[in-house]
């Protein structure tokens, strides 16, 4: 047989064989996307049952936040503070790993656990007619620190005091316990403080697994009733991260589900299925 044949024949073998490999991927792709559906739906009427509308829109596709770990980058501390007070800064160790940077405009420190605060002159951050809004997000960006503003208080032009509450965004993701507040008085940035942040560039920790969606849904469900809480509708549902520090510089970001329901707002953890309140500003003053 003429060796043109024989290529033909071994190319059409290859084609087919290539072919069946295909088609059983996308049979078993299907198969888990139709036991994946399955469960979700079977999960809702699990709710529904137990008497908690939730509208399919606003359940997550699927768990798409990995554990990430998270070791403190001392070397880009001193660079933050030089990009933040615009020029050179004096270190000072205060002992505790904790570092401070000044120069003349004020000072920044950073903590092991990734806590910050800082405290400047009159004049060196001025508004010059700025919205403190946007002020803030900016200035923050110094820090590396993505911000999405979640409280205004007080005089909105920072003509008298005014403070402004912004989380942390990493990924596009919610680090619901990465905050800090901005206070304006006199129409000048005065301080930082009550600040946490992420203190190096994340890693992906693949020793954890996650819940899947159907499950997170009905353990959210278990761990309400758990608590003796009741509701009867879940509003929305956000994936984000809380920080776990394991030892000073060490920081395990946790995947959790932030679901707000007609009777309050909780925080599903994604690793220990523990299901924990979001005390509010108003639950607090109450005592509740």
């Amino acid at each position: 047989m003429e060796w043109s044949k024989i290529k033909t024949i071994i190319l059409i073998i290859l084609a087919g064989t290539n072919l069946l490999l295909l088609s059983f991927v996308l049979r078993q792709d299907l198969q888990k996307r139709t036991v994946q559906l399955q469960a979700r739906q079977e999960a809702v009427a699990f709710l529904e049952k137990n008497g908690v509308t939730v509208e399919e829109n606003i359940i997550p596709k699927e768990d798409t936040l990995q554990p990430q770990q998270v070791e403190r980058d001392r070397e880009s501390e001193p660079k933050l503070a030089q990009a933040l007070l615009g020029g050179q800064v004096e270190e000072r160790l205060l002992g505790g790993e904790v570092y401070r940077y000044h120069n003349q405009r004020g000072y920044i420190q950073f903590h092991a656990d990734g806590t910050f605060q800082g405290e400047f002159v009159s004049g060196a951050f001025p508004l010059d007619g700025a919205d403190p809004r946007s002020y803030s997000v900016e200035i923050l960006k110094k820090l590396n620190f993505q911000g999405e503003i979640l409280e205004v208080t007080g005089e909105e032009d920072g003509a008298a005091e005014t403070t402004v509450l912004l989380r942390q965004i990493w990924n596009g993701s919610p680090l619901f316990d990465r905050q800090v507040t901005l206070t304006y008085r006199g129409g000048d940035l005065v301080s930082m403080s009550g600040g946490r942040r992420l203190m190096g560039t994340p890693q992906p920790d693949e020793s954890r697994q996650t819940l899947e969606v159907p499950t997170a849904l009905i353990r959210f469900y278990h761990g309400l009733t758990a608590m003796g809480d009741v509701c009867s509708r879940i509003d929305s549902i956000t994936q984000g991260y809380v920080a776990t520090n394991y030892s000073p510089g060490s920081t395990s970001l946790v995947p959790v589900w932030q679901v707000a329901t007609d009777s309050g707002t909780y925080l599903l953890d994604m690793l220990t299925r523990e299901v924990s309140r979001v005390e509010t500003a108003a639950s607090q003053e109450n005592g509740a």
